[in-house]
């Protein structure tokens, strides 16, 4: 994750930061819908989705590997006076809590190894919320084949959890159009 960690310090100090802005547009659809309590975003990044569940009143740990990404977020966080949890940490080797989290917000990060780890972080009835890229035929300017999904992914994934929303195809997010997969599942009681 070594490298991974550089890739993002470099693209926050050079001012290149991709998903920033407005939180996640399925996040803000939902968000009247979700359950409270405390939150996770996971690779937070600059801290959009975090930012939005603080504001709208929830306890929220934020992680992510760059430590610049997480000063710019911390700052961004004291200007609008909320409390948010960040922790730097590399999501190969730090160990989610097991079923602490009524909402987990994973946009735009795809770990093969971490499904069940971020599963598992949703309490009995909590849900998770989930956003990638999907494989693409033609190049879109997103990540690498390997940190996108494949079609269908996301309904094997939560088969045994209750599907509130999942959609497929090109939505625009960052002020670009991308083709992703995204998913609300809720975690059985």
């Amino acid at each position: 994750m070594k490298i991974e960690r550089e890739r993002w310090e470099e693209r926050y100090r050079s001012g290149v930061r991709p998903h920033d802005g407005m939180p996640s547009s399925l996040l803000r659809r939902w968000l009247p819908h979700l359950p409270r309590g405390r939150a996770l975003d996971v690779a937070t990044g600059l801290g959009r989705n975090a930012l939005y569940l603080a504001n709208a009143g929830y306890t929220v740990d934020a992680i992510d590997v760059s430590p610049t990404g997480l000063r710019i977020a911390e700052t961004r966080a004291r200007r609008r006076r909320l409390r948010v949890r960040w922790i730097e940490a590399d999501l190969d080797t730090y160990r989610l809590p097991r079923a602490r989290y009524a909402v987990v917000v994973n946009a735009f990060f795809l770990k093969p190894g971490l499904w069940r780890a971020l599963k598992a972080s949703v309490r009995p009835g909590g849900v998770l919320i989930f956003e990638t890229h999907l494989e693409s035929a033609t190049p879109d300017g997103g990540p690498s084949r390997s940190s996108r999904l494949r079609r269908g992914e996301l309904r094997r994934r939560f088969v045994n959890w209750e599907v509130l929303d999942l959609e497929e195809g090109a939505f625009h997010e960052g002020g670009r159009t991308w083709l992703i997969g995204r998913i609300v599942a809720r975690r059985p009681r």
